[in-house]
């Protein structure tokens, strides 16, 4: 656990600090029962997550997404003006849509099929929490603080995304992930710009950009070739009805404090979700493979036959318990900074 994204979650776990955040994002007074919700939340979702880093590994991956789901559920009651516990959705929002067919047969073919799990987004917590953050992800361009942000249509009910899918687009697992038979779908940004007048402007590294290029292409983007990189380009128009999916390395991090800008691919949906969706997405998949499926995710940690992706998913979990929390905080502190900062003008 990260001791100082702790420290500054612990501010969840206030009652007075907790009340002062709601009066500067609502303009409101919060009650003392909300307030109540939410730092018990906080509290359960640090409890989990601790419970998660000192337990073995047969149980770790649901204990930690107990604890997603208990931050994301203070951070959602914060930032809702009305409605507490009582007007959340009682379901987790999202729910498995194949695993029976891969899952079945013998285990071996089935460890090696992991990647096609799926999961269906429906009306629970995720979808209040995608819906209450506004999908929005912060944009470090280049300073460990937020430089941008941008709100991603909330995609529709029934949307399925596969693990593969998620794995595909998260930078910090490059060094697992990345195999001949697996292409990651993002590519590092060294330079960004943008504005109404003069369009989107960016740089990415060209030999990570290529599987990116038909796609980034077919929505109208202009693809220049330059020295090791690739330029891309649109005008305002296009940026803002084709907005690329912006992901960041938060383990990984330049300089050891800035989290790497990468532009990644939509879904095959044509969908995006913010950084924490993808990352609540991976939680609950590992969370349920441990709860519904212990005997192969036993075979999976112990080095059973057909393990390909062990390595993978190793080092997802660890991203899970290592990002999700900072970006969480990350989140609340630029939507108050933001209403500091239009307050003063």
């Amino acid at each position: 656990m990260n001791d100082e994204v702790w420290q500054q979650l612990l501010s969840l776990e206030s009652r007075d600090v907790t009340a002062q955040w709601f009066e500067r994002i609502h303009a409101n007074e919060l009650n003392a029962r909300r307030a109540k919700e939410i730092n018990s939340a906080a509290k359960q979702a640090r409890e989990y997550f601790r419970g998660a880093f000192q337990s073995q590994y047969s149980v770790r991956p649901l204990l930690t997404f107990y604890g997603v789901a208990c931050l994301s559920r203070a951070v959602l009651l914060l930032l809702r003006r009305s409605g507490g516990e009582e007007t959340l959705t009682g379901s987790h929002g999202l729910e498995t849509a194949n695993w029976g067919q891969v899952m079945s047969g013998e285990t071996a073919n089935s460890l090696r099929c992991l990647l096609e799990l799926r999961v269906r987004t429906t009306a629970g917590l995720f979808h209040d929490f995608v819906t209450q953050t506004e999908n929005r992800t912060s944009i470090h361009v280049r300073s460990s603080k937020v430089d941008w942000r941008i709100c991603y249509d909330v995609p529709e009910k029934g949307d399925e995304v596969s693990l593969g899918d998620l794995l595909a687009r998260i930078p910090d697992l490059h060094a697992d992930y990345s195999s001949p038979t697996r292409v990651p779908l993002y590519a590092a940004v060294n330079e960004m710009t943008y504005s109404e007048d003069a369009g989107f402007n960016a740089k990415v590294r060209s030999e990570q950009f290529t599987p990116l290029k038909p796609f980034y292409e077919q929505q109208g983007f202009t693809v220049t070739p330059t020295a090791g990189c690739v330029e891309l380009s649109a005008d305002s128009k296009t940026f803002q009805k084709r907005t690329p999916l912006f992901v960041h390395s938060y383990v990984h991090k330049t300089f050891g404090s800035i989290p790497t800008l990468h532009m990644a691919q939509p879904f095959p949906s044509d969908s995006c979700y913010s950084q924490l969706s993808i990352t609540y997405m991976v939680s609950y998949i590992l969370g349920m493979l441990v709860r519904y499926y212990p005997t192969h995710w036993m075979a999976l940690i112990q080095g059973d036959k057909g393990d390909t992706c062990w390595p993978t998913i190793n080092r997802a979990q660890h991203f899970v318990e290592q990002s999700f929390p900072e970006v969480a905080i990350e989140l609340v502190h630029d939507i108050l900074n933001n209403k500091a900062a239009e307050s003063a003008k």
